[in-house]
């Protein structure tokens, strides 16, 4: 960012201050995506005006979400943004996983199959990428851990036992449970997820775990490999997509 002078510090100090102040008192879902973008650029830019940043990435990215989900080389195409920023900005998400993991690890105790799924639906619900991951539970259905263990749109298990292997063996875990998600997709699962999962069973039954379930998420609700079908429905998919904007700060 260009070098300010001490009058334009102290101005736009000022400035952050009260954004801040005013900023605090309010759900960021009452601020518009520009102040919600702003909110986030102080913790980037520890000082300056970062109003017309905002503006930029919102801009070349188009929502909130999108710029926390741009990587680090798109990032630093936007004029303002150096190698530092573009690392800090990418790392937010990071931090919302690990945050939405640190919640989900406090001995949560899984006694009824809403519960699983309303874990399952934690983990992956909002993701906007397909991902796949691993919950492991103790013999009382106590959450020990959670791991993903791929990202993309054709998820395999080809080269995962190992680290499936390697979560039981470091956490101890007899019963577990799989999640991905279809982004913006149906639940209904694809040959390649039925195949998929029939491999995990499999696996899990040599290393001595109890396979629970594998659940799907999709816009229209959620279908379980247990069951052999879909046992949440969303009757509308635009509830889930307004909830996906709240959840991103876009409304």
């Amino acid at each position: 960012m260009e070098k300010e002078t001490t009058e334009e510090k102290n101005i736009h100090e000022g400035h952050r201050a009260r954004v801040i102040e005013s900023y605090s008192k309010l759900e960021l879902t009452d601020l518009s995506p520009h102040q919600v973008l702003e909110y986030i650029l102080f913790y980037v830019f520890p000082r300056g005006d970062v109003n017309v940043l905002a503006h930029r990435l919102l801009q070349r990215f188009g929502s909130v979400c999108g710029v926390l989900e741009a990587n680090e080389h798109s990032l630093k195409q936007v004029e303002g943004i150096n190698d530092r920023s573009a690392k800090m900005i990418a790392g937010f998400t990071r931090i919302f996983d690990y945050y939405t993991a640190s919640k989900m690890t406090k001995r949560t105790q899984l006694l009824q199959w809403s519960e699983i799924y309303d874990a399952c639906e934690t983990l992956v619900r909002f993701q906007t990428k397909e991902v796949l991951y691993i919950i492991g539970l103790d013999a009382s259905f106590r959450i020990i851990s959670q791991r993903k263990l791929g990202v993309g749109s054709a998820i395999t298990v080809s080269s995962s036992p190992n680290a499936i292997l390697d979560f039981i063996n470091e956490t101890k875990a007899v019963n577990i449970i799989f999640t991905h998600n279809h982004p913006g997709g149906k639940c209904k699962p694809s040959i390649e997820d039925k195949t998929t999962t029939d491999k995990l069973k499999k696996m899990l039954l040599l290393m001595h775990a109890n396979f629970i379930d594998h659940a799907i998420v999709g816009s229209d609700g959620v279908y379980s490999f247990q069951f052999n079908k879909q046992v949440r429905s969303f009757i509308d998919s635009q509830q889930v997509q307004k909830l996906a904007k709240l959840y991103s700060g876009e409304e």
